[in-house]
């Protein structure tokens, strides 16, 4: 859209900063930058640039909901969020977070959409025809009456969407909202998000550090710096095409289409046969009677890569955390280093095996960064220059060492990502498991964070790597496990799996920019 058609931008920052009242350092520093309704406009950085702090500011509630305070202006149609009644802004800027499930507040999903009108003193006479309507534009009128959590996450994230399009706002912000998603919901969530832009000409922001799918729709790109400075806005497409080294600077993932030479995969060196790390054989899991994991039987050899891919809601993280002991109540085996899972104690287990969770929280335990990492050494009665030895390392490694004393739960997404990643290093474990580690990473961090996990598989280590990243897949793996609806359904190269076109789309799985872009040339991809 052209801005001089404009009267004037829908927000427009003035050297505006944030800081966490717990934190010196601002959050967002003298960041000036206008925005315009009815445009979508993507907004990329790198982690811990202040992009979600900027969306929560935008929506208004920042700094109401959170001890933070802000400096200059921030203006929304001419006036600041300030002069607005309280909940104006809340109403009229919609957002949508990367966790639906952090949005939620009822139990079935007439409830949660009830529970929004609820609150704009919506008639009850009147509610079943919006809840139907906004039902029907998200592709889910039959799931009126299902419990969110039978869900899929591709679903729950359609439902939160609807819970903001109720809102009838005048601008939705979306906060990676398809980094959980498996690659059809993904695909499927943004042609949802451009077919109601284009129905209603409402005005989008989407927070995403992978853009390929999106950025043919939109119609500005602004990347911010670590410090919150604008340092390119621009079209998608003459971002992508003229300004990869300010990109490559910022640590911006490029879209694969924009890349020289983007069919790149690894070449796996014929390696000695090393032993079995891990042996599962006929693995079943019951949650209430609903079968999770059935038949599940596969091995994994010492020094060996091996991706779980699957949709949402397939079982791959009920997977993993039956493989590192933390489900117990299965039928089947699995056998560690040749011994019963079950029969060891978890001291022992956690010496030789760590496992990342999907939600870094999960496993924060301490007040500290550096404690956080510190921490199994500490219970291997390392010493105090043994324990500084390995971990300022860790830290410099992972980019933390400035954070080293703040409280981990105060990190950005993609912060707290690379310290849950990085309180698994300080040893070297025979048995490494990822849950979803690369999601709300920039390029850079996604970069040093697979060089480190070949270089763990170089010095021995088993890695299982839970992952919607079909390129990442492509790139860095060795071998892919396929799981539907709890099942085995695939076990060989990932180069095999791309053959198979019928299974992919079974699983809700896309072929890797590589692989389709070889398709349309006609170019034989198999290596």
């Amino acid at each position: 859209m052209n801005k001089e058609l404009l009267d004037q931008p829908l927000f427009k920052l003035n050297n505006f900063s944030f800081f966490y009242n717990t934190n010196q350092t601002a959050s967002i520093n003298q960041l000036s930058l206008s925005i315009y309704e009815n445009e979508i406009t993507i907004l990329m950085g790198a982690s811990g640039s202040g992009k979600s702090t900027l969306a929560l500011c935008l929506n208004g509630l920042y700094p109401e909901a959170v001890e933070g305070t802000t400096k200059g202006t921030l203006l929304y149609k001419g006036k600041t969020i300030a002069d607005y009644p309280r909940g104006v802004i809340n109403q009229e800027v919609g957002i949508v977070f990367q966790d639906p499930e952090s949005q939620f507040c009822m139990v079935r999903v007439e409830d949660e959409l009830a529970f929004v009108l609820e609150n704009l003193s919506i008639p009850r006479s009147e509610m079943k025809r919006k809840i139907t309507n906004v039902l029907q534009q998200i592709g889910m009128l039959e799931y009126m009456n299902t419990d969110i959590h039978h869900l899929s996450g591709g679903q729950k994230q359609k439902i939160a969407l609807a819970s903001v399009l109720l809102m009838e706002p005048r601008y939705i912000i979306l906060d990676e909202p398809t980094a959980n998603l498996d690659p059809m919901s993904r695909l499927e969530f943004i042609e949802l998000i451009i077919a109601i832009q284009k129905e209603t000409n409402i005005g989008i922001l989407v927070i995403e550090h992978q853009v390929d799918d999106w950025e043919i729709y939109a119609d500005r790109l602004v990347v911010l710096s670590k410090e919150s400075q604008i340092q390119l806005d621009e079209k998608p497409e003459t971002a992508f095409e003229v300004h990869q080294n300010v990109l490559e600077k910022h640590q911006i993932a490029i879209p694969m289409k924009y890349l020289d030479n983007p069919s790149t995969t690894r070449k796996v060196a014929h390696k000695k046969t090393m032993p079995v790390c891990l042996e599962v054989h006929h693995l079943h899991y019951y949650q209430k009677k609903s079968a999770i994991l059935n038949e599940i039987s596969f091995s994994i050899n010492q020094g060996e890569f091996l991706a779980i891919l699957g949709e949402n809601g397939a079982g791959k993280s009920t997977l993993l955390q039956c493989l590192i002991g933390l489900k117990k109540y299965y039928s089947g085996s699995i056998l560690f280093q040749g011994k019963e899972l079950q029969g060891l104690d978890r001291k022992t287990l956690s010496k030789h095996t760590g496992f990342v969770f999907q939600q870094p929280e999960h496993q924060f335990i301490c007040d500290t960064v550096f404690d956080e990492v510190a921490f199994g050494m500490r219970l291997n009665n390392y010493s105090t220059n043994e324990i500084n030895k390995r971990t300022i390392p860790l830290l410099r490694a992972f980019r933390l060492l400035d954070h080293q004393w703040k409280n981990p739960f105060t990190l950005s997404g993609g912060q707290k990502r690379r310290l849950s990643v990085a309180t698994m290093l300080d040893e070297t474990p025979d048995l490494l498991l990822f849950d979803e580690p690369t999601f709300g990473q920039d390029a850079h961090t996604t970069k040093e964070l697979m060089n480190m996990i070949l270089e763990l598989q170089g010095q021995g280590t088993a890695i299982i790597f839970v992952t919607h990243d079909m390129d990442l897949v492509d790139t860095y793996c060795e071998r892919a496990l396929v799981i539907n609806e709890g099942r085995v359904c695939f076990d060989g190269s990932p180069q095999s799996l791309w053959n198979q076109k019928e299974l992919l789309q079974d699983a809700r799985l896309r072929e890797p920019y590589r692989v389709r872009e070889c398709r349309n040339r006609n170019v034989v991809h198999v290596r």
